[in-house]
């Protein structure tokens, strides 16, 4: 987690770039308003820096869920690790306390990465809006008014997000294993669904927790 990028980071990026959507938002409703076409292409340009930023602070705050997303799943077979043990020697004091560390520490995790999911909603909703107002923009600008590459901005920031370009691979992970490509908001909700945990998941292990996948039920022998 040292190495991973850090939620806070992602966190602050985010808000900040909603905040700067929101503002790019309101120029542009004022432009359009106005109708003034100086007015109209300056919101213009500068909604579509906005834009750029939002989506930068999208995949930053994916590439947070990703990584802590790794840790979560690990920590969660660790923790069925150490009631296992505990299972087969109810002596084991030490496993059944760290368990109860595990499971503190997972409570923790997870609060931080529905806070993630939800800079990302807010990110990706915030630049649907926006590229509504541009689009808007763009049809008020003669042909012979509208700044350079507007006619493929569009395109080329939905691709700047799809992760490399076709025959291009990221690079391997620490377990050597490649990722073809990075989470989708959609993937993000589903990772936290997969890890729904209920107040009694921060209780210690002799209190009631959530049950934990069936193999680990079963005894090891």
């Amino acid at each position: 987690m040292k190495k991973a990028p850090s939620p806070d980071a992602a966190s602050a990026r985010s808000q900040k770039a909603t905040e700067q959507g929101d503002e790019a938002i309101r120029m542009a409703d004022d432009a359009l308003e106005s109708n003034e076409l100086q007015k109209i292409v300056a919101a213009y340009l500068n909604g579509r820096g906005k834009r750029r930023e939002l989506k930068a602070a999208k995949e930053a705050v994916l590439q947070a869920l990703q990584a802590h997303g790794a840790t979560l799943a690990k920590w969660q077979r660790a923790s069925g690790d150490f009631k296992s043990a505990v299972e087969l020697d109810s002596t084991q004091a030490d496993a059944r306390h760290n368990a109860d560390v595990v499971d503190r520490q997972i409570a923790r995790l997870v609060d931080r990465l529905r806070q993630l999911q939800k800079c990302c909603a807010a990110c990706a909703g915030k630049c649907d809006k926006l590229n509504s107002k541009l689009k808007q923009l763009k049809g008020r600008i003669p042909a012979s008014q509208m700044p350079p590459g507007a006619g493929e901005d569009e395109d080329e920031d939905d691709l700047a997000t799809q992760g490399p370009p076709p025959g291009q691979k990221e690079a391997p992970s620490r377990e050597g294993k490649e990722q073809e490509a990075r989470l989708s908001p959609e993937q993000a909700g589903w990772l936290l669904e997969g890890f729904k945990l209920d107040n009694e998941r921060r209780l210690p292990m002799g209190q009631p927790a959530p049950a934990q996948p069936k193999d680990r039920s079963r005894k090891t022998w």
